[in-house]
């Protein structure tokens, strides 16, 4: 019975990317998945700067810039009365700071970065092994279908929203108005796609919003998301939603007029990080959705995931190194995720709730972007990947530029 330094449970990004790091500290690894990859994610399909950083630094950013994808230099957006403004996070003589890539692509390209470096199984965790109140390995079902355990001195869970480990410890207990419900599908001959990503907030869905994110031979992921409280309150079902907005809204009925769904329409919930769950215990420490680290306003979780893997992975090497795996000392891992993420998330979150109260702030946001030039640079400044974005949720910002004080308790 082989023992290890570290288990990770999930290969997606937050486990890879902590699997990774683990090997360049020279700890003892071993990556689970219960898939074989290459594997379908439902998902947006798009990563931003968080992960060109990560893979940077990780030194496999030439591959990924070289994967079959779609480049990303900024994103078009809408509001409710179908203003649209087109911002750009980065030049085009510049290196593209996003990409949408199908996780399918994605994420099979970082389980064989990080399988060529520590070892991985296909194996099925269907619980803990705890021992004096610590995690100590794992038990499941391994390839071959026979129940298994295997040990190390703690254990990182990267394993989605419905968690093993999460669920095993009750972290995984959201509420409504912290959930996000999602559905895409697949389409190819969209017309009137650019190098942006395309977001749409559309009235029946504030604040959730559709989106068209690019992808090669005029093929794009399309899906809309929705606050799961508001759905239930407005009795929304999101598969129809998406076949009427793409039939019925005048910015999009033209553009697929000759489109065809290349899949079937899929769904997924997303645990967002406007609920600050416990993501540490003795023994364990919890990644990506398991930790519910969804960003509140975009609902892109890949950057978020991946940062998590880094810090877990530098938590990790410090329990380590002290031979110490206590809840007390794996906290450690929250506060610096939490420094590092929670200024954009607590930002975010604002911002979806001035979104969800006064739906013609958006409106007026966008209808001044469209004919400010000075107002629109200001704003670019403001979109994901570049910082400063809490400064849009204060009501100072509003109130300067558009005349309209938000609550303080906004």
């Amino acid at each position: 019975m082989q023992g290890y330094d570290v288990i990770i449970i999930g290969a997606g990004p937050a486990g890879a990317t902590a699997a990774m790091y683990l090997h360049k500290a020279g700890k003892n690894v071993l990556l689970l998945d219960k898939a074989k990859f290459p594997r379908d994610k439902t998902c947006g399909d798009a990563q931003g700067r968080k992960a060109a950083r990560i893979l940077k630094e990780l030194g496999i950013y030439e591959g990924y810039a070289n994967l079959d994808g779609h480049v990303v230099y900024g994103l078009t957006l809408s509001s409710p009365n179908g203003t649209q403004v087109e911002l750009d996070v980065e030049h085009r003589n510049n290196p593209p700071p996003g990409y949408v890539h199908k996780r399918i692509v994605f994420d099979h390209y970082l389980y064989q970065c990080a399988s060529g470096m520590v070892q991985s199984r296909t194996f099925e965790v269907t619980d803990v092994i705890q021992e004096a109140g610590h995690v100590v390995g794992v038990k499941g079902k391994n390839e071959a279908g026979k129940e298994e355990e295997i040990r190390a001195k703690m254990v990182l869970a990267a394993d989605g929203a419905i968690s093993v480990v999460a669920r095993k410890f009750g972290l995984t207990k959201n509420p409504p108005e912290h959930y996000i419900a999602a559905v895409r599908a697949y389409y190819t001959g969209v017309e009137g796609m650019t190098d942006r990503i395309e977001i749409h907030m559309v009235k029946s869905l504030i604040p959730g919003y559709f989106w068209i994110f690019p992808l090669p031979n005029k093929e794009a992921n399309v899906g809309l998301g929705m606050i799961i409280k508001d759905m239930n309150d407005k009795r929304v079902n999101l598969k129809e939603a998406l076949v009427r907005e793409i039939k019925d809204n005048p910015l999009f009925a033209g553009r697929f007029q000759h489109a065809k769904m290349a899949s079937e329409v899929k769904g997924w919930n997303l645990p967002i990080a406007s609920y600050r769950r416990k993501c540490y215990g003795n023994g364990y420490l919890l990644l990506g959705d398991a930790a519910s680290l969804i960003d509140p306003l975009s609902g892109e979780g890949v950057g978020n995931a991946m940062i998590s893997g880094r810090v877990a992975a530098m938590v990790a090497a410090e329990a380590l190194a002290k031979n110490d795996f206590s809840e007390k000392l794996l906290q450690r891992y929250d506060g610096l995720l939490w420094d590092e993420i929670g200024p954009e998330i607590q930002a975010n979150y604002r911002l979806q709730k001035l979104g969800k109260r006064f739906p013609s702030l958006i409106d007026k946001v966008l209808e001044k972007a469209s004919k400010d030039d000075k107002f629109r640079l200001t704003f670019e400044k403001m979109l994901p990947y570049t910082g400063g974005r809490e400064q849009i949720g204060k009501s100072n910002f509003l109130k300067d530029q558009l005349g309209f004080a938000a609550p303080e308790e906004i």
